[in-house]
């Protein structure tokens, strides 16, 4: 099963290369522009459905996609951003500047959490548990498009084992995706693999089989168990 995650297409905020967290603000113009290529970049074929963050500039992305490909798009709660708390509309420039260190925890350690916000660790977990979820209703689907936020999406990708490329370190682009391969354990539970991240989301929408062996981690256990195969 072929999974493709999404980063939502720009707003002002991203423009402006300030924190948005959980403040919900719609695509700007460009954002609207950027979503309309995305989506016609995807082909079709056998697509599930659009799974997305309720939150405007996702909600709205994965409208045009859903659109497109003539399938159902869902929302669900626990695919939105982590919370930011106080750093919600700061710049992210300025706050490089003046708190380096804070930035480099907001990034790498997974339980910093900051002022009013939500630790890495708990955005991750509620992350993955959704994304499991969406995996357990479209088992039988060739491919699945579930569009989020930088934030969760790079949690999830610094949680996996990279396939063959340097491991992600910078936030994946607007409108730019992670291409995950999905298989079941006997137990009912979802592994994902790391095919690529930070890519065009066409590049995601193929069958292609992996040249190297991939690492396959358990969702249940938000990307703890790793297995090799």
């Amino acid at each position: 099963m072929r999974v493709v995650l999404l980063r939502h297409a720009e707003t002002d905020r991203n423009a402006a290369d300030r924190f948005q967290g959980q403040a919900d603000i719609p695509l700007n113009d460009e954002g609207v522009r950027q979503a309309q290529r995305a989506a016609r970049s995807l082909p079709p074929g056998d697509w599930a459905a659009v799974y997305s963050s309720p939150m405007a500039r996702a909600a709205q992305t994965a409208a045009y996609a859903a659109g497109r490909l003539d399938v159902p798009h869902h929302r669900v709660d626990d695919l939105r951003e982590r919370h930011l708390g106080s750093l919600d509309g700061l710049s992210r420039a300025e706050f490089a500047r003046s708190r380096p260190a804070t930035l480099r925890r907001l990034l790498e350690d997974p339980g910093y959490a900051p002022p009013g916000g939500e630790s890495g660790h708990a955005a991750r977990v509620r992350f993955c548990a959704a994304l499991h979820e969406v995996l357990a209703a479209e088992r039988t689907a060739g491919q699945v498009l579930v569009v989020a936020h930088g934030g969760v999406l790079n949690l999830l990708a610094r949680a996996l084992p990279a396939a063959g490329d340097e491991p992600p370190r910078l936030m994946v682009g607007t409108c730019r995706a992670l291409c995950l391969d999905a298989e079941w354990t006997a137990q009912g539970r979802a592994r994902v693999a790391l095919r690529r991240w930070n890519a065009d989301p066409r590049e995601c929408a193929t069958t292609d089989r992996p040249r190297t062996p991939v690492t396959f981690v358990d969702l249940v256990d938000h990307a703890k168990e790793v297995t090799h195969t």
